[in-house]
């Protein structure tokens, strides 16, 4: 790796390091898989056999096949500036175009060689109200269980009382 720029890749602010580092190529920076993108997808999948690469993220869904330029999404295709290759037999791939179309924030520092990932939790709720919701006329009626009552003490009987053995020894008549 004579001659290589070696970037730092931060995700939400953390240094991030992988087994082997990212580098710069021309003004791509070109990354392995791991540690980089499986910090920011849900899912990869990797068909060695065709070299085919599918990520997903949230409701976003992305293939790059090894080799080719070519990035398809589900709102169509679009050119990589670098094919997508492997080095020393792991995928590298430029990372910050398959990032961006998983529709994660991504901005280079070129003074100090620095790529920030800048992943953006899902909402799970709207704190706004939803104005097309209508209460109903009426309150909603709520389940009350009947009390159970308590159970009732049956005598069937007199209590006899116990008979204990009374054990004698020789010397006590």
């Amino acid at each position: 790796m004579i001659g290589a720029v070696l970037v730092t890749i931060l995700i939400d602010g953390s240094l991030v390091d992988g087994s082997r580092p990212a580098r710069l190529c021309g003004n791509v920076v070109m990354a392995p898989l791991a540690p980089y993108l499986h910090e920011v997808a849900d899912r990869i999948e990797i068909d060695p056999a065709t070299g085919r690469i599918v990520v997903a993220r949230a409701s976003r869904s992305i293939s790059l096949v090894l080799g080719t330029r070519v990035l398809r999404s589900d709102s169509g295709a679009e050119t990589l500036p670098i094919a997508p290759y492997l080095r020393a037999g792991e995928p590298f791939i430029p990372l910050a175009a398959v990032v961006r179309a998983l529709g994660v924030s991504v901005t280079f520092d070129a003074a100090s060689k620095t790529l920030s990932i800048a992943t953006v939790p899902l909402p799970l709720a709207s704190l706004v109200p939803d104005v097309a919701y209508t209460p109903p006329a009426k309150p909603l009626e709520t389940f009350t269980p009947n009390p159970t009552p308590a159970p009732k003490v049956v005598v069937t009987g007199v209590p006899k009382p116990r008979r204990t053995p009374i054990v004698l020894e020789d010397g006590d008549l």
